[in-house]
């Protein structure tokens, strides 16, 4: 029954991007980065090292009608999650995870007294290279895969500068599970660390 839900979703925002007429949307290549952060609390302090928990780069597209301001956007990412976690209470730890994520966003352009401005929602999947297994270490050692494919929304809003860069403030959340039902102590991990904020930076050519 999940399945099908995601898969609706899924296909809802397809229909949604393709629905957008090439011959009348402007189409725009460029590169996305960002940085993965614990607290998004806009200050100067929100990209120190130790806020940090990982980033993704990658080449994006973007389709925009400029009449409405309306499109959306598509990109695949190389990502990776630093993990400096050690959860004492259960002796657990859990190793850096390394990914490709595929985003498919609507997205909203407009202006605020001649500043640029965007917003952005949609979903994406996240496919597993390496790594965000947890270790639980007790009597008795045991490593606990993640699983290689998550499923999640996605939503931001940002400025436009120079009509050539986007940044923003984006907010992920997985909507399943990263590890299977037989280690009951994951969700310490999943509730942490699979709702993730992140600064980015997109220019397009």
């Amino acid at each position: 029954m999940r399945t099908n839900c995601y898969s609706a979703i899924v296909l809802l925002f397809l229909l949604s991007v393709f629905n957008i007429h090439s011959s009348s949307a402007q189409i725009r290549f460029g590169v996305r980065g960002g940085v993965d952060v614990i607290s998004n609390k806009l200050d100067f302090k929100i990209l120190k090292a130790s806020n940090r928990l990982g980033y993704h780069i990658g080449p994006t597209l973007e389709f925009i009608v400029p009449a409405s301001g309306f499109g959306a956007d598509v990109a695949v990412l190389y990502g990776r999650k630093e993990y400096k976690i050690q959860d004492k209470e259960s002796d657990a730890s859990i190793s850096d995870y390394d990914y490709i994520s595929i985003p498919v966003n609507i997205k909203q352009r407009f202006n605020i007294l001649a500043i640029g401005v965007f917003v952005t929602g949609g979903v994406y999947g996240n496919v597993k290279v390496s790594g965000g297994d947890i270790n639980n270490i007790g009597d008795v050692v045991d490593e606990y895969k993640a699983k290689n494919f998550i499923f999640g929304l996605g939503a931001g809003a940002g400025v436009t500068i120079l009509k050539h860069v986007d940044l923003g403030i984006y907010f992920r959340g997985d909507l399943t599970k990263r590890y299977g039902d037989e280690y009951m102590d994951a969700g310490v991990f999943q509730n942490k660390k699979n709702q993730t904020w992140t600064v980015g930076l997109s220019y397009y050519f």
